[in-house]
């Protein structure tokens, strides 16, 4: 029987530019979408989260993800709306960051995605998620 080692380490790029490795673009929703528009923007852009914005300003305002869907269908937690939906607060990365800064983001903030812009309030360029780094260098 072949023994497992106890430890699991990603081959990541780690010395890479988050702008290399994010997804270019985010999917948002303005704060006084229904939840049903924010589950059909979920499923119809194949995300796990959208960006929550305000509908005068398009400030990020968070995340809603879809465990924060979930909570809310199962009756977890009372939201009826997207902003009264948010589950992450926004965590900004900049594009000339290295991935392994992303990853020490994410792990220090228990956040599953960061906004990508030059600096905060910025205009973002995409989002790197927990997700896109666990898939950089899944099984292919």
């Amino acid at each position: 029987m072949r023994q497992m080692s106890s430890t699991f380490t990603l081959p990541l790029p780690l010395d890479s530019e988050v702008r290399e490795v994010m997804t270019h673009g985010v999917v948002s929703i303005p704060g006084d979408a229904s939840l049903r528009d924010a589950h059909e923007a979920l499923v119809a852009h194949e995300v796990h989260a959208l960006l929550v914005t305000d509908r005068d300003t398009a400030a990020p305002l968070g995340w809603i993800t879809a465990r924060g869907l979930l909570l809310s269908a199962a009756g977890r937690a009372v939201a009826h709306n997207a902003k009264q939906a948010i589950t992450e607060p926004i965590h900004t990365i900049s594009p000339s960051a290295t991935v392994a800064k992303a990853v020490d983001h994410l792990l220090d903030t228990r956040a599953s995605h960061l906004l990508v812009a030059p600096r905060e309030g910025a205009m973002p360029e995409g989002v790197v998620s927990e997700l896109d780094l666990v898939h950089l260098h899944g099984p292919r």
